[in-house]
This record gives C-alpha cells, structure tokens and sequence, in this order.
C-alpha cells in the first residue's frame, strides 16, 4: 500500500512541476498578436474660437476719467474805513468814517464780485465865505456807493494770510445839504438830493486767517477817484485805510 502511494506522490509532483516552470516562463508581450503599449484617449477637437479661455491675463477696462468742474465757492466781507480826502482844506473837511460790504464769487486765484457802502466826512463851515455869506456850522458829506463788478486777485494756498488787490467801478451818490421839497396827495416833505458821478476804486489788503477756518481778519488801504459827474466841480481823490471781516466759503 505504501508503494502504490509513493508512486501516485510522484506522479502528481511529475504533473505539477512542468506546468509551474511553463506558467512563470510565459510572457505575454512575446506572443504574436498582443501588445503592452499603454492605450491613450483620442485627442478632443479645438474649442470654436468663441469658447476658448486664454491663459494670459486680460487687461482691465479702464473707464473714463470724469472731468471735474470749475469748484466756485463764495466770499463776503464786511469793514470800516477812515476816509481821507486829499488836496483840500484840513481845517475845513475832516477825516470820516465809511461802511463798506463785499460778496463775490470765489473762483481760487480771482473773486467776482460788487460792493456797497456809505461813506461821511465831516465839513467844517466856519468862516467859510460864500457868494459874500459867511457860513457856519459842520455837516456831513454823505456818499452812497454801489461798485460793479470788483475783479479781486488773491494768493489762496497760503495757509496763515490771504493777501489780494482788487479794482472796480463805482456809482457814486453825494449829497450836501441839498435837500428839496416833494408832495404827495395830502402832505408835503424834505428829503436830500443825491447827485451822480462816476468813480474808480483800487484796493490792496492782506486777510489774516484765525485757526485755517476761513475767516480773516481783513486789514488794508483803499484809493478811490470821483470825476466831476453832476455834483463836483473838479475831481476828487481820497484815501482810506480799512479794517473787517473777511470770509471765504469753498
């Protein structure tokens, strides 16, 4: 019995090996017909040219740059001044005293603008001899004012001090001791009689800023000329030194 089991062993280790050796020796990529080249997808048609995505950045779309309008700001003063006619008596016409506002459009670098005030100066008739009359008494020389248009040019960057000219036309309305009598309906009254000449002002002056807060302390010398017009003989000069207000809006 042992015998017939060696042998039946040995039998099967017979049939066993030869197909172990012939299984690790077979290569598929010697066989006829076979190939181990890997397979690659088919190549995808183009995109059409609408689809296609670009890999280099596009530059962005610059918009239009606004254009930026004329800033217009606005600037107001108000001051007093010590008018001072020249070429005449001192002893019989007095310094006085004038009241003048300013308002204008700031455009920066020039203002347009117009003025208006009153201005007085005393006259002293004290021995003055008239047509053989001999006058006395003080009364006020008064002149009402509208100035139009005034051209100021001015150095805005300046943080501590505004300083500027200017120049302008003036209306001028004097009166002195005129007066006549109008009525009405039921009453009649007095009043003064205002004449006209033409006249030209100059003005040079520095604002003084409190705190950069756009109000100055306005400081400076106005010149002023009066043709004849239908009040004076001759023409007339006068200076005043000045002092206000001054504020500028932007």
């Amino acid at each position: 019995m042992k015998r017939i089991d060696s042998r039946f062993m040995a039998l099967l280790a017979a049939l066993w090996l030869p197909a172990t050796i012939a299984s690790a020796q077979w290569d598929p990529s010697t066989q006829e017909g076979t190939s181990t080249t890997a397979t690659t997808a088919p190549t995808p048609p183009p995109a059409p040219p609408d689809q296609m995505v670009s890999d280099t950045p596009q530059p962005a779309v610059q918009q239009p740059e606004e254009k930026k309008g004329l800033e217009v700001g606005f600037t107001w003063g108000l001051s007093i001044g010590v008018p001072i006619i020249l070429d005449v008596p001192r002893q019989n016409v007095r310094p006085g005293a004038s009241l003048n506002f300013f308002g204008g459009a700031d455009f920066g670098f020039f203002v347009i603008g117009g003025d208006f005030g009153l201005q007085w100066n005393p006259i002293d008739l004290n021995g003055v001899n008239v047509g053989g009359t001999i006058l006395s008494g003080r009364s006020p020389l008064t002149r009402i004012y509208l100035s139009a248009p005034e051209v100021r040019f001015q150095v805005p960057d300046l943080k501590v001090v505004l300083p500027y000219i200017t120049g302008s036309f003036d209306m001028n309305f004097w009166n002195f001791r005129e007066t006549a009598v109008g009525c009405g309906y039921w009453y009649c009254s007095t009043y003064s009689v205002y004449r006209f000449t033409p006249g030209f002002t100059g003005r040079a002056g520095v604002g003084f800023n409190i705190n950069e807060s756009g109000v100055h302390i306005d400081v400076g010398f106005q010149y002023s000329f009066t043709g004849k017009g239908n009040f004076f003989s001759e023409t007339g000069w006068w200076l005043a030194p000045y002092v206000g207000v001054l504020v500028r809006r932007r």
